[in-house]
């Protein structure tokens, strides 16, 4: 009975694709052919992640991916086949390496690790089928992907394929007259989480509150001078409709009933902010509603509607957010939760605090996308400059929200939002070396963070870009107390704790940064921020020489499509010690691409430029050594 609790299931788009003809190309050179592959997977593995994907199995030449959108996993195999028609332009036939992509829609089972079930037996069974340098999809697929990109699909009939009891209807994709940089322009777009960027910061924002990880907001008027358009709803409007109990026992509804009323509290705790109250909210409990109707007649953008099941030990919660003038869902969740490990909290089991950390990722890069104005005020800059940080680490766009953030304080000196941000990006220009001026840099996130921390003294993320800052200045004791006055401030601030992983590293202590990574990968498993958690344990694990766990985690943050430089140069000493030449040799031409002219003489100057420690710099020169092992220019 137990066993039967345990499972957990939801619906995924799986991508599976090998190379066609893989098992020759080895027989005929297989040094050639694993150097080959290594090359092609540096470059098609971060696809997956750009597209919202992440990637299940990577065994052989085979890849496994699952994604929450069909769209996403379709646009990535395009992209995949454009990228490979490219590399493989002026390689001898004979040596060409194609991939044969499937695409299935279906119900998978999942636990921490791994996803089982039929949805990805039929995917496998698909990309056996393909043609080479070609993607078939199943009818599950086309119906949800149909009208909705620029390709065309052919209906090549229904097979019977094994171990699946009923035939399955396939769809050759076309891409007819688009050339391959057509082809590329089109799918390289943002995958679908980005797309809805323009829509509901101010529901972000309330919802950080109830526990994220970056939780910005935390009870201080950041937004003073926000005001709502005549002609639309408050940018921070919103209604939490009942949640409904589907447990089939009325005596549980105030199980759902306690749900609501705490995101609706806590979302009312934030200064100017538009939330439509309990009293009103239940009077839709138990009606069929119209949510565009519900927008007009209590004068919200957003709603927020979710289901409740309790299953013998289980919680599984549903929630969906809705845009109030079109009635479009914008984002969904599913989450099933262990009563007997959260029982503690008063949270309700801490769904409303789970639902908010998750909600938080999707809805920060939806507000982005909303149409400017064209009287900007200090608030539609700073959550502009805000969508900037949130792209990864892009230089131009980081660059951008300084300027806005700028832009932001002439309008509203005291926006703590905005100065937070400021601080926030000048960390990010000072780490990946974008200003030659790195010391007046590093100075004004300083002043910027402690300006914020005095007009905010309780609020978390200020202290916790604070101690960025100190720890990038070499003031680690002090980083890490105020880490920990940012974590004690809001104990669900996953960048707190991974922050304070890489201070703890920088001074001897490798062994004891693990457990906060992995604690803020627990807490907001679809983290925007990722690739750098990622980074961390691959960094912490490299400098305890524990090269296979560090290439696990390095692959894993190099796989999510935000990279930064540092994940290949750990990549390649990892590589070089444990003596895999030719993997090594190719994440040294990534480390290079990322940065022209990178040396040993430099890795050196980084490393000792970052820590005197003495541990620090033993574990570091390991690193060192490794990188001339892997082939890295030594000056």
């Amino acid at each position: 009975m137990d066993e039967e609790l345990s499972i957990q299931r939801r619906l995924a788009a799986i991508l599976a694709a090998d190379i066609a003809g893989y098992s020759r190309l080895m027989h005929e050179d297989e040094a050639a052919t694993v150097q080959d592959l290594k090359a092609h997977q540096s470059v098609i593995l971060p696809l997956i992640g750009q597209h919202g994907g992440r990637i299940i199995d990577t065994a052989g030449d085979g890849i496994m991916a699952e994604f929450p959108s069909v769209i996403g996993a379709t646009e990535c195999a395009v992209e995949i086949q454009t990228v490979m028609a490219e590399r493989n332009e002026g390689v001898p036939e004979s040596r060409r390496m194609r991939f044969r992509i499937g695409i299935n829609l279906g119900d998978v089972i999942y636990d921490d690790t791994r996803i089982y079930g039929d949805g990805i037996n039929i995917a496998a069974r698909l990309e056996a089928l393909a043609e080479p340098g070609g993607v078939l999809v199943s009818h599950t697929v086309y119906d949800q992907v149909r009208g909705k990109l620029p390709f065309t699909f052919e209906d090549v009939g229904e097979r019977q394929v094994k171990n699946i009891e009923q035939p399955v209807r396939m769809y050759q994709l076309h891409m007819p007259g688009a050339s391959s940089k057509a082809v590329a322009t089109l799918v390289r777009r943002p995958p679908l989480t980005d797309r809805r960027r323009w829509m509901v910061w101010g529901l972000a924002v309330f919802l950080v509150l109830l526990g994220v990880g970056g939780a910005w907001w935390m009870g201080s008027p950041f937004f003073p001078s926000q005001r709502a358009d005549r002609t639309e709803a408050p940018r921070l409007s919103i209604v939490v409709l009942p949640f409904q109990n589907l447990s089939g026992d009325l005596s549980q509804d105030y199980f759902a009933d306690g749900i609501t009323e705490d995101l609706t509290t806590d979302l009312s705790r934030i200064a100017e902010s538009f939330v439509i109250s309990r009293n009103t909210a239940f009077t839709f409990k138990g009606k069929a509603v119209d949510v565009r109707q519900i927008g007009r007649e209590l004068g919200v953008r957003y709603v927020l509607e979710g289901s409740v099941r309790r299953m013998g030990g289980t919680v599984r919660v549903n929630a969906q957010l809705i845009d109030a003038g079109t009635g479009a869902h914008l984002w969904a969740e599913q989450m099933d939760v262990d009563q007997s490990t959260l029982a503690t909290l008063q949270d309700n089991f801490g769904i409303a605090n789970r639902l908010a950390r998750t909600l938080s990722v999707e809805l920060v890069n939806v507000e982005g996308r909303r149409p400017p104005r064209a009287d900007p005020d200090a608030v539609d800059l700073t959550l502009r400059g805000w969508s900037g940080l949130h792209g990864g680490p892009n230089k131009e766009e980081v660059q951008r929200s300084v300027a806005l953030f700028e832009d932001a304080l002439r309008l509203d000196p005291e926006n703590s939002q905005a100065k937070v941000g400021l601080a926030q990006a000048l960390t990010l220009v000072y780490r990946h070396r974008w200003d030659p001026e790195r010391a007046q840099v590093l100075a004004r996130a300083d002043e910027a963070a402690t300006r914020a921390i005095a007009a905010a003294p309780n609020y978390a993320h200020a202290h916790y870009v604070k101690a960025e800052v100190l720890g990038l200045s070499h003031r680690f004791d002090a980083a890490l107390a105020t880490y920990d006055r940012a974590i004690a401030l809001d104990h669900n601030h996953v960048a707190a704790y991974v922050g304070r992983a890489r201070n703890l590293i920088a001074i001897g202590r490798a062994a004891e940064a693990l457990a906060p990574v992995e604690k803020a990968i627990g807490l907001s498993p679809r983290d925007p921020e990722l690739y750098v958690w990622y980074f961390v344990l691959c960094h912490a694990n490299t400098h305890l020489a524990r090269d296979a766990q560090a290439i696990e985690w390095c692959l894993k943050s190099i796989a999510t499509g935000k990279v930064f430089w540092g994940a290949y140069m750990d990549l390649a000493s990892a590589y070089a010690w444990r003596g895999q030449k030719a993997e090594a040799a190719a994440a040294v031409a990534e480390l290079i691409k990322l940065r022209p002219g990178y040396t040993v003489q430099q890795l050196t100057q980084d490393g000792w430029g970052h820590s005197d420690n003495p541990t620090f710099r033993k574990e570091y020169q390991r690193i060192i050594e490794g990188a001339r092992k892997a082939g890295l220019p030594e000056s």
